[in-house]
């Protein structure tokens, strides 16, 4: 077996939300806080819009199967895709682990900003929908994450660090409010060892140039 670590440094350009459950006073849609205070963008929600973005990127170029549906996933863990071998799906888990990335916001510094609910069909303001959101500080915005995982052999986690940084790199947003100006990232910047050996970029090009030329 051998280990696959991932570092990826986020650079936010404007606000980020993410909704949490929990209430603030002045806030309709408070920031995601975990259990010692700190405001994230969940785990779950890093690695669901990689997995997206993914997808977005191989589909029309290699076969990927129809997530996040279960009965539309590889039914046969035996013959998985590339994107369920990497993010795993129901029937196989991912051997990835994804961490939160903590954001470095005090509870000071975040703000809240009103908006207003609109209608997709009617393509207007909906009467009365005036809402409050919980945003971070209205600056640019650092913060980092780390995946990990252990794969039976050095390719297979190449492959896996390939797939995650291409993802990554093309990535625009993160969070929710997107379409209101929240969550626009400036960049993704990735860096991947395995049994603590970096992982060379010209590696992680011949495994975008094999599945964007039509590969698996």
């Amino acid at each position: 077996m051998v280990e696959l670590e991932i570092r990826l440094d986020l650079k936010w350009r404007t606000a980020f939300h993410t909704t949490g459950n929990r209430r603030k006073w002045g806030a309709d849609k408070a920031l995601v806080r975990r259990y010692d205070g700190a405001y994230v963008l969940p785990a779950t929600s890093l690695k669901g819009a990689l997995r997206d973005q993914a997808e977005r990127l191989l589909r029309s170029h290699v076969p990927v199967c129809a997530a996040p549906d279960p009965g539309q996933m590889c039914p046969d863990s035996k013959t998985l895709c590339l994107v369920c071998r990497v993010f795993g799906n129901p029937r196989r888990p991912s051997p990835l682990r994804f961490t939160d990335v903590v954001l470095p916001q005090d509870p000071e510094t975040t703000q809240i900003r009103a908006g207003v609910a609109i209608s997709r069909r009617r393509r207007a303001a909906v009467p009365q929908r005036l809402y409050f959101v919980e945003t971070t500080a209205a600056a640019p915005m650092k913060a980092h994450a780390v995946i990990q995982g252990r794969f039976p052999s050095r390719k297979e986690a190449e492959e896996a660090a390939a797939l995650v940084v291409l993802a990554a790199r093309m990535l625009t947003a993160l969070g929710a409010g997107r379409t209101r100006g929240l969550g626009w990232l400036e960049n993704i910047e990735a860096q991947c060892t395995i049994d603590d050996q970096s992982i060379a970029e010209a590696t992680l090009q011949g495994y975008w140039t094999k599945w964007l030329g039509g590969g698996q």
